[in-house]
């Protein structure tokens, strides 16, 4: 008796349902990516405890009549592909045929269509049909999906929480928001409207629904193309940037592609602008000719495979950098001219035996010191704060072990290096590196140590974030506030900042918060405490310290070299790179040719 046998139709659907089926915004996108290929110009997702429950696409598209309302059921049926010399020039979303019979195999399905006079329903549950007659005339098709993997349970139990299956979903319809700004788009979950754009064609509308308008307004548009491929979109500034690639947005041909090797691309060509760490918002839509493509290589269609590859690379990446040096990305400083104080080496007494500054105007005592340690400054005009009991532990800590020898500083180069000297030669000092090994270790012990000590701001701050980010910030608002970050909703994508931790400096409240934030975002809280307190440490001693190309007093030259040399670790900064190179007196005389 033979062994094999042809597979039961339900049995080859179900088994297909867990390649085009993963989780609810895999239904999501097929349902959608349908209603773009009929054509619709509205298109409204309506969704129940984010799409677990319910989900329902209504669009205004052409329709289907009775015969195709129900062939579209079956395995491998469509209208937009018939011979094999149409998979070599596909022009829409959808073409194998797979995505409803998958659906309509691990849940229940209503759809209702028209295309003219006279409607058409079909209800189908777990792949056998239950109904199909007449229904009332509207022109266009609304599918509505329920009880999804009723049939798989064990699916149906790695499905995530509630707000990550809400986050894939609202950040899926943001990209196709972005890829077609002619169509409208409406989100709904639980009553609750989520996205809403025009509809009217102006991409730069969409991008200020998703991000808001302090986004927008740093958003350059771009353009460029040679022989096979057509780039347009627009892509940020590089002040502007997100944790996480989820932001850089690539279309090709308006269909929705997640390429490793393009955001590589687009990535390096910001290499020069940004941190390595952090990631640009871009938008960016390909246009080429259909035969150049193959969309064919995985049932999810989201990678795709080019012709001529390495010329689309160079294109967005030349692109990219003549855009963004056409703009002038200096940004504007003005100072106070009342708050800046003149200090010239007239006015200040070196005791080179102690590498300590003395004003005129008294000693610089250790009080003075402690004000300035607990309050991680290397500035002349903070000392005035008082001081922080809690932390006079980690200063007392920090004095035993001086690992530097004394170090003289005899100037500034470049308003980045400290040049200084002792008996054993000269020494080189990354000012930006050093303070930052100083405020790392120093944010290391804080939060190690953590207090609940806040502080209320005076002037409200409100952070904007796109809405698939606000849904996991609501989940963490309880982990945000073991943070002594406490949040509470303003507007409908918008936090304002209740109270924060006493330690954020002065002025970098809304950064450092944000960075905070994104960390959360990126994370999703399934971290280490320790790990995530060692990246909040370095992200916040990175912002605090003094920039490369600041030039600072003889003073602060001193305090920083002295801080310095109270680290565990004076020689890296906390992301390895040297804080401090020597010359000795035999290298500098033999370069010199003193010495052989």
């Amino acid at each position: 008796m033979s062994k094999i046998k042809v597979m039961d139709e339900l049995l080859s659907n179900q088994i297909s349902a867990g390649e085009v089926v993963e989780k609810c915004v895999s239904i999501v996108k097929e349902l959608v990516e349908n209603s773009v290929d009929a054509k619709a110009d509205e298109i409204k997702i309506e969704l129940k405890e984010a799409g677990l429950r319910e989900i329902k696409v209504t669009d205004n598209g052409i329709g289907m009549d009775k015969e195709d309302a129900i062939l579209a059921f079956c395995r491998h049926a469509t209208s937009k592909l018939y011979t094999s010399d149409d998979l070599f020039a596909i022009t829409s979303l959808g073409f194998r045929g797979e995505a409803l019979p998958s659906i309509a195999s691990v849940s229940e399905v209503v759809l209702k269509t028209c295309s003219g006079e006279v409607g058409s329903l079909v209800h189908i549950k777990g792949g056998h049909v239950l109904e199909n007659t007449l229904s009332e005339a509207r022109v266009g098709t609304t599918i509505t999906v329920s009880n999804l993997f009723y049939n798989t349970p064990a699916r149906f139990k790695h499905l995530s929480s509630l707000y990550a299956e809400l986050a894939n979903i609202v950040e899926y319809v943001n990209k196709m928001a972005l890829s077609y700004p002619h169509i409208k788009f409406i989100l709904i979950n639980d009553d609750k409207e989520l996205l809403n754009t025009t509809g009217d064609g102006n991409l730069l509308k969409v991008i200020k629904s998703i991000y808001g308008l302090d986004i927008t307004k740093k958003m350059l548009e771009i353009k460029g193309s040679n022989d096979d491929y057509e780039i347009f979109g627009y892509i940020s500034l590089p002040e502007v940037t997100r944790a996480s690639r989820n932001h850089m947005t690539t279309l090709v041909n308006n269909r929705v592609v997640k390429n490793a090797i393009l955001n590589k691309v687009i990535n390096e060509a910001y290499s020069s602008f940004k941190e390595d760490s952090r990631y640009p918002i871009v938008i960016i839509n390909i246009k080429a000719d259909p035969s150049l493509l193959d969309v064919n290589i995985h049932p999810s269609k989201l990678d795709i495979k080019f012709s001529n590859f390495e010329d689309l690379q160079t294109l967005i990446k030349e692109t990219i950098i003549d855009t963004i040096k056409t703009k002038l990305l200096i940004p504007k400083i003005q100072l106070d001219k009342d708050k800046v104080e003149k200090v010239t080496y007239e006015n200040l007494n070196l005791d080179l035996q102690r590498n300590v500054v003395d004003s005129k105007e008294g000693d610089y005592d250790y009080k003075d010191r402690l004000n300035k340690l607990v309050n991680f400054e290397v500035n002349e005009e903070n000392t005035n704060y008082e001081v922080n009991e809690e932390n006079t532990n980690y200063v007392e800590e920090i004095h035993k072990d001086n690992k530097l020898p004394e170090l003289y500083p005899v100037g500034l180069a470049l308003g980045t290096y400290i040049i200084c000297q002792n008996e054993k030669g000269i020494y080189l000092i990354d000012q930006h590196a050093a303070q930052e090994r100083i405020n790392y270790e120093k944010m290391s012990y804080i939060l190690s140590h953590p207090s609940n000590d806040t502080i209320s701001p005076l002037v409200p701050i409100v952070l904007e974030f796109p809405k698939q980010e606000c849904l996991i910030i609501d989940e963490n608002l309880e982990f945000l506030s073991s943070l002594n970050i406490n949040l509470e909703a303003f507007g409908n994508n918008s936090y304002r900042v209740i109270s924060h931790p006493v330690w954020i400096k002065t002025g970098q409240e809304v950064d450092t918060i944000k960075k905070i934030i994104e960390f959360v975002i990126k994370e999703e809280n399934k971290f280490d405490m320790a790990k995530f307190n060692d990246s909040l440490a370095k992200m916040v001693s990175c912002k605090m310290s003094v920039k490369a190309n600041t030039n600072i007093t003889v003073y602060q030259q001193e305090s920083l070299i002295n801080d310095l040399r109270r680290c565990h670790n004076p020689f890296n900064c906390p992301h390895g790179r040297p804080t401090i190179i020597h010359f000795t007196i035999y290298e500098l005389e033999k370069m010199f040719k003193r010495s052989i």
